[in-house]
């Protein structure tokens, strides 16, 4: 296997579906042509573009992805993501069968069907590969499953990166336990670039900074893919965490809801719909309705790959343990909160160098 080398970031991914793979074909899409930086954020950060960024090994359950190279596995169904277009993707790393623990449940049996393959030790496949990161990915829910990773990151020397709900990086233990690694740990629940989440919360900001009273706040999310059908019967830790990141600007009187739809017809699609009831001066009513449509997968992708960046940098400096502003700015719930916009300043100042 190759070594660490000082310009590469060598990724590990828990999970193969959707999000992967809209993450593989963007990193493919940036480094093919070093000029184009449209959708990114931060073309570099931490010293580091996208085209630092490599995909050295990944796990799965899937009987058809599996013992396949990365740039075939991420084509298999159920992955259905909006493709991102000229995408090339040149990617022989091998995805290998991860342990199942409670990522399969019944009601994604109907989706995928498991590898008969013996989980391999991923702690060993980590070191093996030389990761310094990896990525959870895993579907919503996986509580055994994501704990089991984040211990497998530890013990093989990993930053750790939890994209998911599972509340892992708010745990005081396991930010001590990554701390004395010397590990960055950084979660939970990834932020899309332009999601219904951050909309959200930009309407209700502006509401609280306009002085404007909140009466009603409803959020509807409907998508058709294996997302959507997960969260029919495990959408808790969504939900939790989805009301933790609006937390701040629901008063006491204020009446709030958070929901989830699965319509299969909307294929990669998730449709939004936001609703809010205020009063202004003089009590006089004000009300917003507000439609999102996007594919939830590419709009993550750029969160991850700054994140990707932002972990080997903490590596690189001796930072571990939870960013405060990191965490924050990427993620619905972060150990500590802070407003978006001092959080994206201060992941200016001390990262976007």
């Amino acid at each position: 296997m190759a070594t660490r080398t000082p310009t590469s970031i060598r990724v590990a991914i828990a999970g193969l579906g959707n999000c992967a793979a809209a993450l593989i074909e963007g990193i493919s899409c940036y480094s093919q042509d070093g000029s184009n930086d449209e959708g990114l954020l931060f073309p570099r950060l931490c010293g580091y573009s996208p085209a630092d960024v490599e995909v050295v090994v990944a796990f799965d359950i899937s009987d058809l992805k599996v013992g396949k190279i990365v740039e075939d596995a991420i084509y298999q169904p159920p992955n259905n993501f909006v493709r991102i277009p000229g995408a090339r993707v040149r990617n022989t790393a091998s995805v290998l069968r991860g342990p199942t623990l409670d990522g399969n449940p019944e009601h994604l049996k109907r989706f995928v069907n498991e590898s008969v393959e013996q989980p391999v030790d991923v702690v060993v496949a980590l070191q093996d590969h030389h990761a310094d990161i990896l990525v959870n990915l895993l579907p919503t829910g996986s509580i055994e499953a994501s704990e089991f990773y984040a211990r497998a990151a530890l013990q093989a020397g990993c930053a750790f990166i939890n994209c998911i709900p599972t509340v892992l990086a708010q745990r005081k233990e396991i930010q001590e336990q990554f701390g004395e690694r010397r590990l960055p740990v950084f979660g939970d629940d990834i932020k899309s670039q332009i999601g219904t989440t951050i909309v959200h919360r930009s309407l209700l900001h502006m509401l609280e900074a306009r002085g404007a009273r909140l009466v009603k706040s409803s959020q509807v999310n409907i998508g058709g893919n294996t997302d959507f059908a997960n969260f029919v019967y495990r959408a808790e830790t969504k939900l939790v965490s989805k009301r933790k990141s609006l937390r701040r600007y629901v008063g006491d009187g204020a009446q709030s809801h958070v929901g989830h739809h699965y319509d299969p017809t909307k294929g990669p699609l998730k449709n939004a719909f936001i609703e809010i009831e205020a009063v202004v001066f003089g009590g006089s009513p004000v009300k917003i309705s507000l439609k999102l449509e996007s594919d939830d997968k590419p709009n993550s992708a750029g969160s991850v790959l700054d994140l990707i960046r932002v972990a080997r940098g903490a590596l690189d400096r001796g930072v571990a343990g939870f960013v405060p502003e990191v965490c924050a700015f990427y993620f619905k719930s972060p150990p500590e909160e802070l407003d978006d916009l001092q959080a994206l300043q201060l992941v200016r100042e001390k990262w976007a160098v």
